[in-house]
């Protein structure tokens, strides 16, 4: 308000010295109109001089000096030098005083933030650089943008600099397919397996690696990076070896005896006469048998899949009928369960190559799943369809369903989510996708979390397919 006053007056006072001094030489002084005017004009020059000095001293330079301080306050990172010193007219010193506070306040503010970053920059660096895990980020052409110690150390790079560039940089040459894999992978998450041997082959313990790999983005340069894991997976492969054997070992001592209770408790229940008391003590002992005998027969079935020890059976294989047998074999769990049981009619019959007793096993596990994962009154449903080339199953249920992040991993040997540990071995899906592979088919799910599961699989209606 008060600058507003003074600008007015200074104004108004520029405007009248012209008048008050065309005025007195014309009456005082008696001068002509033609002095007069010319000694108002140069009064006018001066006053206008004068109050434009006023101005620019009160306002104009204060606030011009203002913005280029606080450009360089800008360029210099928000780093203060020095204050701003007051000058003007008391407005353009309060203004000043101000600006002075809030350069300080982000010049402090930004200190400590740049301090935080540093804080928190060295915590992850040790920590990146405590874990066994080799670490390694890289953008979409394979250069090297950050890694720690342990990564550097397996690949054999001496240290880390700006040029190096991956899988040509590494000089252990184990590794190199597997970096050239997964960056020339469009997926978004990659996994492989490297075997690296000793120093001396012969004598040497091989050590076995898991590179895992993720997309991220890169948002400085809009293009996607990679983050690889490198672990050390030598302990886990020997135990997976030694539980291995000790499965084979045991499902083949464990196959005599129950067939010797499968048989013995099939004749029971022909000779004892059908009763209430009888079927409550042999329906239990035959049903235990049979899933104990599926799953010897998982065991037995993984083992020699993942060893090309398999061959298929190949023959013409009714659709109809499948699924009508997992049906028959599951209904009394189902009615047990008090779970919605059904198959979907098929409009037509389907007929395709393929072996039906290992199919059946893939029907039998999926449905035995959703049957054990789904809770009384929910429903299982089996269902098959067809096109040109290809069969279709699949088994619906409206169970607790599967993340996304884990629909992959539930088709890896001995995976099972946290909330259904030790309710399995983990082998049913496995031996699953590799039973279906085997025909050269295809497996999947379809779920979310809390929203039921849908396991499809399809095989080739031709062999040669």
């Amino acid at each position: 308000m008060k600058t507003n006053l003074r600008l007015r007056l200074i104004i108004t006072g520029a405007a009248l010295v012209p008048l008050s001094v065309f005025a007195l030489c014309s009456a005082a002084f008696k001068c002509g109109y033609a002095c007069a005017f010319g000694v108002s004009a140069a009064s006018a020059l001066i006053g206008a001089f004068i109050a434009a000095e006023a101005v620019l001293g009160g306002v104009a330079r204060p606030m011009a000096r203002m913005a280029s301080v606080l450009r360089s306050f800008i360029s210099e990172n928000y780093k203060l030098e020095a204050v701003l010193p007051k000058e003007g007219w008391p407005e353009a010193g309060g203004l000043i005083s101000v600006l002075n506070r809030v350069m300080l306040e982000l010049s402090a503010y930004r200190a400590f933030h740049l301090n935080q970053v540093v804080e928190e920059r060295a915590k992850a660096q040790a920590l990146i650089d405590t874990i066994s895990d080799g670490i390694l980020l890289v953008d979409d052409r394979g250069q090297l943008i950050y890694s720690n110690r342990n990564a550097l150390s397996l690949l054999n790079i001496p240290k880390a600099d700006q040029n190096i560039v991956l899988p040509g940089s590494v000089r252990e040459p184990a590794f190199q397919p597997a970096l050239s894999l997964i960056l020339s992978s469009k997926d978004k998450y990659v996994k492989a397996e490297v075997a690296v041997p000793g120093p001396d082959e012969d004598y040497s313990l091989v050590r076995n690696y898991r590179l895992t790999s993720r997309q991220f983005f890169l948002a400085t340069l809009k293009c996607p990076g990679r983050v690889i894991v490198i672990r050390d997976v030598t302990i886990e492969k020997e135990i997976e070896s030694a539980r291995e054997t000790f499965f084979h070992m045991i499902t083949h001592d464990m196959r005599a005896p129950l067939s010797c209770i499968q048989g013995y408790a099939q004749i029971l229940a022909k000779a004892i006469p059908p009763s209430p008391a009888s079927d409550r003590c042999l329906q239990p002992i035959m049903r235990s048998a049979s899933r104990l005998n599926g799953m010897i027969e998982d065991i037995l079935n993984t083992i020699k899949l993942e060893c090309g020890e398999l061959k298929l059976n190949a023959d013409s294989v009714d659709a109809r009928s499948l699924c009508a047998g997992a049906f028959e074999v599951h209904e009394p769990l189902a009615a047990r369960k008090n779970i919605k049981f059904s198959v979907v009619p098929q409009p037509e019959s389907i007929a395709f190559t393929g072996d039906a007793a290992l199919l059946e096993r893939v029907l039998a596990n999926l449905v035995g799943n959703a049957l054990k994962f789904t809770p009384p009154g929910g429903s299982v449903a089996i269902s098959c369809r067809a096109t040109p080339g290809e069969a279709f199953f699949s088994v619906e249920d409206s169970g607790p369903g599967i993340p996304r992040e884990k629909q992959l991993e539930v088709f890896e040997k001995y995976f099972q989510l946290d909330e259904h540990k030790y309710r399995g071995l983990g082998l049913g899906l496995a031996m699953c996708k590799m039973a279906v592979e085997l025909h050269n088919g295809r497996i999947w799910v379809e779920s979310g979390d809390g929203k039921g599961s849908r396991f499809v699989f399809s095989v080739p209606r031709s062999r040669g397919a």
